[in-house]
């Protein structure tokens, strides 16, 4: 355990519980609000929105949940080039393990709307992804200080450590939680 890992730990525990407490306040009016500046994503209501953005912590928790597997990180393979982490290939290496946005992005940008929002089912899922960063607390110096291959996943950028890119992700779902509580009542 590091201080390093607590502290990115403690950031998207808050930032989860922030959402969870904010979306298991939404009724049907506020899911139907417009989400501005996120008019691009879905139908742009604040239930698109709130799902998209428990999907990134979705995504996030799988990014971590397959960080300790990291030692054979940039070592080279047999045939001279790079080789592709572990964790990196279950999650699917290259530009597809992005989180994406805008219209069709991503492989659910088409299916967030105010209309098809379980907000229970949304609160299930961020805890659930809660728990699983909860890994994060838990990761090496080592694994910290890895540096995942350019575009492996949203932020790599082939010289950012995982510490640099959890700290990134973290950053932008800060920005997508505070548009959501500038859109709710």
């Amino acid at each position: 355990m590091t201080d390093r890992g607590q502290e990115l730990h403690a950031t998207a525990d808050r930032q989860i519980g922030e959402l969870i407490g904010l979306a298991s306040t939404f009724d049907v009016t506020t899911l139907r609000l417009p989400c501005p500046g996120r008019d691009k994503l879905g139908d742009g209501t604040v239930g698109a929105y709130t799902r998209h953005t428990a999907d990134n912590y979705q995504q996030i928790a799988a990014f971590v949940q397959t960080s300790d597997r990291m030692s054979d990180a940039h070592e080279p393979s047999q045939n001279g080039g790079h080789r592709i982490p572990r964790f990196l290939r279950a999650l699917g290496h290259g530009p597809t393990g992005h989180i994406e946005h805008g219209p069709g992005a991503g492989q659910h940008a088409h299916q967030y709307t105010a209309d098809n929002i379980d907000v229970g089912a949304v609160v299930e899922q961020l805890s659930d992804s809660r728990d699983t960063l909860g890994q994060i607390a838990e990761l090496t110096d080592s694994q910290l200080d890895t540096i995942p291959p350019k575009d492996s996943f949203r932020f790599c950028d082939g010289q950012r450590t995982v510490e640099q890119v959890l700290a990134s992700l973290l950053k932008h779902q800060s920005h997508q939680l505070d548009a959501l509580k500038a859109a709710a009542p």
